[in-house]
C-alpha cells in the first residue's frame, strides 16, 4: 500500500468492520447487561481501528458546512 488512501477506501475499511461486527453480534444474540459500557468499547473499538489509518490533510470532505 502506497500510505494514502482515500475516502472510498476509508468508507469501504469502515463499512467492512461494520459488517464483520454484525455478523459477530448474530453469533451471539444476548444483549449486553450495560449498553452504556458496551456502546464505549465499541466507540473505543472503532477508534483504535481508524487510528491505525494515515489520513492526510487532502482526505477532507468535498463540501463545506454553512451556519
Amino acid at each position: 500500500m502506497n500510505g494514502k488512501i482515500t475516502r472510498r477506501r476509508l468508507a469501504a475499511a469502515a463499512l467492512g468492520s461494520g459488517v464483520a461486527l454484525r455478523a459477530a453480534d448474530a453469533q451471539n444474540p444476548a444483549p449486553p447487561s450495560d449498553l452504556n459500557a458496551a456502546a464505549k468499547e465499541q466507540v473505543r473499538t472503532y477508534s483504535e481501528t481508524l487510528a491505525k489509518f494515515d489520513l492526510p490533510m487532502s482526505t477532507e470532505p468535498a463540501f463545506q458546512f454553512k451556519a
